[in-house]
């Protein structure tokens, strides 16, 4: 018996390993694959989309092509931990060790870098031959904020000389920094979309048609120019052609290379009208009808902002009639797409705006709530839509019931959100880690906050003071020894929060000023860099001593309405380019420095661009568009500049003024 159980263990590891060198799925196995329902198919729930993924998994536990591949839709989603467990416990029991490793390395790069590259490296070693390990390797690697940019490029190759007709490599273009090279993998993915385009494409081929505008911009070159608009006219026709209205990602790409690449708003008009008319029920469609309605809707004007002066009169009224008719159009399209998680984030914004209709926020709130159950994959949100609809419920005295249960599942909700990302290195190289607890413990403190309001409104006198005692106790024992820094702007913040509640409680506390700090705003040290702008000018922190420094973050694929404030940077640098005490420079986001080069070549801009996420970090902030001021000494200023224009370069001008003379 104990020879046949050997047998039986020596028969599946052989099996388990048996297809690692395979670069697609099997016929047999591609056909229940694309059996399974789409996961772009909001009008079903995540459980309905992803539980047969599930059952697939288990059924073919062996096969590394199809284990790849179902993994995909919960790589990003971190903050859904249970989904999270059930995957790791799948992967732990796989019958192939090494398959299971490397799932795992792969769910856990993007925030458990180490321990993921070191189980990377260890299959890497055992299965040199899968191109799965290499192109899990390429995934780690080609990370934009702590990745590995030598070892992307080389498991690029790696990936693409094993699966030369694979396409999933292409998305990481931006890692291959050899001209030569790059052209080639270019023409090779113009090859692929054209054979795409003769078998047929669905919607998850549509990124392809970027991924190849962008990389053929760059290297058809300005010689070129006229043949790369024909190859994206062709690319658009052929959307066009062949429109699947209802398809957001179908749609949005056709739009985007007429509208962005060859300026042809006329087609985009034509093809919004057919969306309209063909799905008017569809993701598209919703996003077209708001786009529209803001074209026809301009927000107000408002007057630039004065440091310590209150906002007109006139301002706030013209932004509260803005606000009713917002809310008069949103109210009806929500309805329309009821039950879409799209539409249910909008239902959570407006659930408290001031002119909704009797009777609207009690179905809106229903709305949010359903959909956060239905949809974990849409996104999570601090503090969780529980939380959020419970405050509510007091605000409106309302439902108060149903208020102590949903701050509980509130409670629950951000430990599964935060459940992975507690111990995470991902951010490593930023100045102040996230903490995942910060979350947690913010959660908390809005928690005891709101059944505080509650106790208060319910008339549970007794049970208020016990709760207003607890933080009372916790200010007394978490009060900094410097109460004018960071910390102790948010203790200050917190005694004002205990004062109102306790006179609302009917206790005889006074209300001191306490959130008012009479020192400058803080001013955060950036992390000494060296790094090349485009024009090959080295710079470093040490370039910014002496002067008042506007720094611009920004990424070229963020589109038209995220990049217009580049203008008013470009206007900025030519209005402090020649003066000794103010500089410009902008950081671009972008994935290869030959993007930002194209793009900024394209734009006529002339301002200083450095590349690299990491860059950014080495200032304590991310993302894009943001902005930011750094005074004489290279340090951050905590008040964040407006965006330029010509609106708010006055602004800007005397902030900086005011840095300067106040070091």
């Amino acid at each position: 018996m104990r020879t046949l159980a050997l047998l039986a263990v020596l028969s599946s590891s052989v099996l388990a390993q048996s297809n690692r060198a395979a670069c697609s799925l099997a016929p047999d196995i591609e056909k229940e694959y694309l059996a399974l329902p789409s996961m772009f198919d909001l009008s079903k729930s995540w459980e309905e989309r992803y539980a047969p993924r599930r059952a697939l998994a288990e059924k073919y536990s062996a096969d590394w092509p199809l284990q790849f591949t179902l993994q995909q839709p919960i790589l990003q989603l971190f903050d859904i931990g249970r989904e999270w467990d059930l995957a790791l416990a799948h992967y732990r029991a796989l019958p192939d060790h090494l398959l299971g490793e490397l799932l795992e390395a792969r769910l856990l790069s993007s925030l458990h870098r180490k321990k993921s590259r070191e189980m990377l490296d260890h299959v890497l070693a055992q299965a040199a031959d899968s191109p799965w390990s290499h192109l899990a390797a390429l995934e780690w690697a080609a990370n934009r904020l702590n990745g590995d940019p030598a070892l992307a490029a080389q498991e690029f190759e790696e990936f693409r000389q094993r699966c030369p007709g694979n396409l999933l490599a292409f998305q990481y273009l931006g890692s291959v920094r050899d001209p030569q090279k790059l052209r080639s993998h270019v023409a090779a993915l113009r090859n692929a979309i054209e054979r795409e385009k003769r078998r047929g494409l669905d919607e998850t081929d549509a990124e392809l048609f970027r991924t190849a505008w962008t990389w053929e911009r760059i290297t058809y070159g300005e010689n070129r120019i006229e043949e790369f608009g024909r190859a994206v006219r062709a690319d658009v026709d052929f959307l066009r052609e062949h429109l699947n209205s209802d398809s957001w990602p179908w749609v949005f790409m056709v739009s985007f290379g007429y509208s962005e690449i060859l300026k042809d708003n006329g087609a985009v008009k034509a093809i919004e009208d057919e969306t309209l008319l063909r799905a008017p029920n569809g993701q598209a469609s919703w996003w077209i009808a708001q786009e529209r309605w803001r074209e026809k809707n301009p927000p107000p004007h408002q007057s630039p902002p004065v440091p310590n002066q209150p906002i007109p009169p006139s301002d706030i009224a013209a932004g509260e009639a803005y606000g009713a008719r917002h809310t008069a159009f949103m109210l009806p399209l929500i309805e329309r797409f009821w039950g879409k998680p799209y539409a249910a984030f909008e239902a959570a914004n407006l659930m408290n705006a001031p002119s909704l209709p009797v009777g609207a926020f009690e179905r809106l709130s229903d709305f949010v709530l359903s959909n956060a159950d239905r949809f974990p994959d849409q996104g999570s949100s601090w503090p969780p839509v529980q939380m959020q609809v419970a405050e509510a419920y007091v605000d409106h005295k309302i439902r108060l019931d149903r208020v102590p249960a949903l701050v509980q599942q509130g409670l629950e909700q951000v430990e599964n959100q935060e459940k992975y990302r507690r111990d995470s290195d991902a951010f490593d190289k930023m100045p102040r880690p996230r903490n995942g607890d910060d979350n947690i413990s913010s959660t908390q403190r809005r928690a005891r906050e709101i059944l505080i309001r509650h106790a208060i409104v319910t008339q549970q006198r007794e049970r208020a003071l016990a709760l207003l005692s607890d933080f009372r106790r916790e200010l007394d024992q978490s009060k900094p020894s410097d109460t004018t820094g960071r910390a102790g702007s948010s203790w200050r913040s917190n005694q004002v929060i205990y004062s109102m509640l306790a006179r609302q409680a009917g206790l005889d506390v006074s209300i001191e000023e306490l959130s008012h700090n009479p020192e400058e705003p803080e001013r955060y040290p950036v992390s000494d860099f060296e790094a090349k702008d485009l024009s090959g000018k080295t710079w470093r922190l040490a370039d910014f001593q002496g002067k008042v420094t506007y720094v611009h973050l920004w990424r070229s694929g963020c589109g038209g309405p995220c990049n217009a404030g580049l203008p008013g940077v470009q206007q900025l640098y030519e209005r402090w380019k020649n003066r000794i005490d103010r500089a410009v420079l902008t950081i671009s986001q972008d994935e290869n420095p030959a993007i930002a080069e194209s793009f900024i070549k394209e734009n006529g801009y002339s301002f200083p661009v450095i590349c690299g996420v990491e860059i950014a970090a080495k200032f304590g902030v991310t993302g894009y568009p943001r902005e930011l001021l750094i005074d004489h000494q290279g340090r951050r200023i905590h008040r964040h500049p407006p965006r330029a224009s010509d609106e708010t370069i006055g602004l800007i001008e005397e902030m900086a003024d005011k840095i300067g003379v106040t070091q």
